[in-house]
C-alpha cells in the first residue's frame, strides 16, 4: 500500500484549498473553505483513502485527494479534447471543476468521523480490503451522502452540478440508468457536463489501479 508522508499530506491539503480560492469566490467560496476548515471535513479530505479495496483503486491515506486531483487534471483535459472533436461546450470551468472536487464527497464521512477506517480483519486484508465503512455513521449511499452534505454546509448547486455529480459513475451506478438508458428524446439528459465528468472518473479510476499488484 502506498505511504505518504506528514509533509506530502499536508502539501496535497494545501494544494486543495488553493484550487478552491482559484475556481470559487464569495459565499461559495466562504462556505468551501468553512466545510473543508480543519474542525470540520478538513482532516478527513486529508487522510481518507478513495476506496476500501486495493483492487480498486486509490485505497491508501491520501488517496482521496489524490483521485480528486486525478480527475480534475483529466476533465478539464477532456473538455479541450471534446471540443477539438467538434463538442459544444455548455458549462463553465466552475461548473466543472466543483463537480470534480465533490463528485465523491460522501466518501470524507462526516466531521469527527472518516468514512473508512483502517480494516481490523486479518482475513479482509488478506482479500485486498484494507479499510472498512464506518459504522458509526448512519448508512447513506455515497451519492446520497455527497448531497446531503453540500446541503448540510448550505453549499448551493445548480442543475448541471447536480446531474454531473449524480452521474459521474455512469451506468455502474443502477440508479443512474432511469437517466441515461431512456428512449424518450423529451426526457434526454440536457447537458455534457455529466459526460465529461464520467469518462475523466472512469481513465483516472483504471489508471490508478493499473500497477495494483494482488
Amino acid at each position: 500500500m502506498k505511504q505518504k508522508t506528514e509533509a506530502e499530506l499536508q502539501a496535497n491539503y494545501e494544494k486543495f484549498i488553493a484550487v478552491l480560492k482559484k475556481y470559487f469566490t464569495g459565499k461559495r467560496l466562504e462556505k468551501l473553505l468553512h466545510m473543508y476548515s480543519e474542525k470540520e471535513l478538513g482532516i478527513n479530505l486529508t487522510l481518507s483513502p478513495a476506496s476500501g479495496a486495493v483492487q480498486y483503486h486509490n485505497a491508501y491515506i491520501g488517496g482521496y485527494i489524490d483521485h480528486i486531483f486525478n480527475v480534475t487534471k483529466n476533465a478539464l483535459r477532456m473538455k479541450e479534447m471534446f471540443i477539438s472533436a467538434g463538442g459544444n461546450i455548455d458549462f463553465t470551468d466552475e461548473e466543472l471543476v466543483f463537480a470534480c472536487l465533490h463528485h465523491d464527497l460522501g466518501k470524507l464521512g462526516v466531521a469527527g468521523e472518516m468514512h473508512y477506517l483502517p480494516n481490523d480483519s486479518d482475513w479482509e486484508i488478506k482479500k485486498g480490503h484494507v479499510f472498512k465503512r464506518n459504522d458509526k455513521i448512519s448508512y447513506m449511499t455515497l451519492t446520497d451522502r455527497t448531497f446531503f452534505t453540500l446541503n448540510e454546509y448550505g453549499i448551493s448547486y445548480n442543475e448541471k452540478e447536480y446531474f454531473a455529480i449524480k452521474l459521474t459513475d455512469g451506468m455502474y451506478d443502477e440508479d443512474n440508468q432511469k437517466y441515461l438508458k431512456g428512449h424518450d428524446i423529451k426526457k434526454q439528459l440536457r447537458y455534457k457536463l455529466q459526460f465529461i465528468m464520467h469518462w475523466a472518473d472512469h481513465m483516472s479510476t483504471i489508471i490508478e489501479r493499473q500497477d495494483v499488484k494482488m
